[in-house]
């Protein structure tokens, strides 16, 4: 961990210990934000650079010093409080789904489940004055990182580009993930406008016959092309963007060459990242043998929003039989921390995940 980060620093070329002068002599008024604040100090003095992927610091690179010390101190709880299963007055990050359907049918998500995607109960649009409601709640309480993603594609959404316009300016992260299907220029410039700080494009290979045979429905010219717009765009026009791209992948293929796949991508995005394929989308079916004995981070760390209104602590439970509250009448606060998700939490502290399903057969963990 400390010489990758190590080298990480120097290959970025990155003034660490500017950092650490910066966050010594930045004043907060809150006892327990500056323990975090200590400690990381502590940890970069001492070479341990654990906080600094590279979307971090390419935040830091692009912010200026004064929200240095809150951003850190945000990314500390992110990361560690989900581990340390410790309680807070609200989820570090939420999750808001805009569109629970999906354009293409990718062979390791959930979507190609008709019993889901084929069933109306399910499907549907956020309504824009609700996403407006939750947004103003998110922001009232200080919550510092909302992605646009969920069950479905996002940019399917005929108000996406107000959605991005009213989230402007409001968190230290906004993030959205997308197929790039419907990634047109009007559309690219509603994202380069609007503050985001994480554009995640999910692409899984470099080549056609590859591309589309794992994302059915997919045009991989239409992909390329659109992911290549936005970087001439980005350059061109928004030279000065805060946005970080992202190429991510789920590694379905076997045989991927990793290092083509990072090489074909690298000219048009900032990032170019691939994760294992777990197959997560028949989580219902799931044997029970596979599933995690720990407590699951999720409960600690984040809660997704469905189109409705309805929450749920994961993904994985695409048909959301952990419902644990609605945001139409109560507010994130009274879900986060209401009887539903203590229940759970409890169920997972107690070596007790079996008590309750899917997480009886969840690998995640």
């Amino acid at each position: 961990m400390t010489k990758t980060g190590a080298i990480f620093l120097t290959e970025q070329s990155f003034d660490i210990e500017k950092l650490i002068s910066v966050l010594k002599n930045t004043k907060i008024g809150n006892i327990d934000d500056e323990k975090i604040l200590e400690s990381i100090i502590k940890s970069f003095s001492n070479s341990d650079y654990y906080l600094l992927t590279p979307q971090q610091v390419f935040f830091l690179k692009n912010h200026h010093e004064d929200q240095w010390a809150d951003y850190l101190i945000f990314r500390y709880k992110f990361i560690n409080f989900p581990k340390n299963r410790t309680a807070s007055e609200f989820p570090n990050h939420l999750v808001i789904e805009p569109v629970s359907a999906c354009n293409i049918r990718c062979v390791m998500c959930f979507q190609i489940d008709e019993t889901f995607s084929k069933n109306q109960d399910y499907m549907g649009m956020m309504d824009i004055e609700l996403f407006k409601k939750i947004i103003d709640n998110a922001y009232e309480i200080g919550i510092k990182a909302v992605t646009l993603t969920g069950r479905g594609e996002p940019t399917l959404h005929p108000k996406i580009g107000e959605m991005l316009k009213y989230c402007s300016g409001k968190f230290f992260e906004l993030k959205m993930n997308t197929n790039a299907t419907k990634l047109n220029e009007k559309l690219i410039h509603e994202i380069l406008t609007c503050d985001m700080t994480d554009l995640v494009f999910s692409v899984d290979s470099y080549q056609k016959s590859k591309y589309e045979s794992i994302r059915v429905g997919g045009i991989f010219e239409d992909v390329f092309n659109n992911i290549k717009k936005f970087s001439e765009i980005k350059k061109s026009e928004y030279p000065k963007s805060n946005c970080a791209t992202r190429i991510s992948g789920v590694k379905v293929e076997k045989n991927l060459d990793v290092e083509k796949f990072k090489e074909f991508w690298k000219p048009y995005v900032d990032h170019v990242v691939l994760v294992d394929y777990d197959q997560k989308w028949d989580t219902y079916n799931n044997s029970k043998n596979d599933a995690g004995k720990g407590p699951c981070d999720y409960l600690w760390g984040e809660m997704n929003v469905w189109y409705d209104g309805f929450c749920n602590p994961c993904d994985v439970d695409y048909k959301s039989q952990l419902n644990v509250g609605s945001l139409l009448k109560n507010t994130i606060s009274e879900v986060w921390k209401g009887k539903e998700y203590q229940k759970f939490r409890e169920l997972h502290l107690s070596n007790s995940r079996n008590k309750c399903s899917p997480c009886d057969r969840c690998s995640l963990w």
